[in-house]
């Protein structure tokens, strides 16, 4: 998916949800449903759900701190080219 129609998504979320402001959760699961993604989780335990952002820290963490269970070099190459993107971009 290209960064910016991302961006061009959540920047609308942001516009119109206040709730998206506030919630990083909730502008996740807004900006899935806005891309056309179904998804069906009760309000409650969308509330209850880690962040994906805490998620994904947490896996960072522990291969690049502790260098346990790392992914395969297809992965890498993916995420280093996904980085040089990111950062391209928001420069």
């Amino acid at each position: 998916m290209e960064i910016q129609k991302i961006k061009d998504v959540v920047e609308e979320i942001l516009k119109e949800d206040t709730r998206a402001r506030n919630s990083d959760t909730w502008l996740i699961f807004q900006t899935l449903r806005a891309m056309g993604f179904n998804i069906f989780i009760d309000f409650k335990q969308l509330r209850e759900m880690p962040s994906f952002e805490t998620i994904t820290r947490s896996r960072r963490y522990i291969q690049n701190n502790e260098g346990k269970y790392l992914s395969d070099e297809q992965m890498i190459k993916l995420r280093k080219e996904q980085e040089i993107k990111h950062k391209e971009y928001f420069s």
